[in-house]
């Protein structure tokens, strides 16, 4: 049901198995959050977690209202797609306003340019004032990209590399001025499931940051942990219906304070 073969899991891009979803059916997946403070109870609190798809599976909207202890912050998103599945513009809310992201495609569906506009939207979602923001375009030779900064000079060239059987091993992002390299490293189990994200900064030995991840015996991801500097700063816990095999749960733990944001995904709903 959760694709991570990438770590997308639970992140900004759409993370859902569009197979999965739309084989089943599924419209809508709606949770209720709950707070849970270190040595206190589970305690129900409002907002709410809700997660839109189209009859192609495809994740269409995401919204996570959420009560910040005093009021309700609410944050949404909601995607558009070519043909072939890929997303061609995101509209999310941020700062106080909402930001439009419109990417255009070449004939090998690869991103050729990247647009930013903050918008207004009438009561049905619809863009009726665009002021742009910035605009950047990327370039493609010999397997690896340039991006392009609004003047139109270089700053970024990025690549990957794939071992013999087509699994990502690393992804590599270096900035001109300067030469910074950011440098991720991808691991695998002996199943071919992604275990491990390291990412490394310039020539220093040890990871700036790092993923690990924990499955189920079916291949469903059960836990993301995110180090920083060596420190667990972040543990994610995703919990499956053992009777339906759907996304029941997921906990959002601060190993620090051991507080934990819950959301349970008690509702949903299907197309005919």
């Amino acid at each position: 049901m959760i694709l991570n073969q990438n770590g997308e899991a639970f992140t900004g891009d759409p993370f859902f198995n569009a197979d999965f979803i739309q084989r089943n059916k599924i419209k809508t997946i709606k949770g209720q959050y709950s707070f849970k403070k270190n040595k206190d109870l589970i305690r129900p609190v409002p907002g709410t977690y809700i997660y839109e798809f189209n009859e192609e599976g495809r994740l269409n909207s995401s919204i996570d209202i959420r009560w910040n202890g005093k009021s309700l912050d609410t944050t949404l998103k909601h995607y558009e797609y070519n043909k072939q599945g890929l997303i061609i513009s995101l509209k999310k809310s941020e700062d106080g306003g909402i930001t439009l992201v419109e990417y255009k495609r070449d004939s090998l569906n690869r991103i050729v340019s990247q647009s930013n506009y903050r918008v207004i939207l009438n009561e049905l979602g619809k863009v009726i004032k665009k002021t742009a923001m910035n605009s950047e375009s990327m370039r493609y030779q010999k397997g690896k990209k340039t991006t392009y900064n609004s003047y139109n000079l270089p700053y970024l060239i990025s690549y990957d590399e794939y071992n013999e059987d087509g699994y990502k091993i690393c992804a590599i992002d270096k900035l001109k001025m300067g030469g910074t390299v950011y440098k991720k490293d991808f691991f695998y189990n002996e199943k071919g499931l992604l275990m491990n994200i390291k990412t490394f900064y310039d020539k220093h030995p040890e990871p700036v940051e790092e993923y690990d991840f924990k499955y189920d015996v079916f291949g469903n991801i059960l836990e993301r942990q995110e180090y920083k500097q060596g420190v667990l700063i972040r543990d994610f816990q995703i919990i499956f219906d053992t009777k339906t095999g759907l996304l029941h749960s997921i906990i959002d733990r601060n190993p620090v304070t051991n507080f934990m944001s819950i959301v349970r995904f008690t509702e949903y709903k299907y197309y005919q």
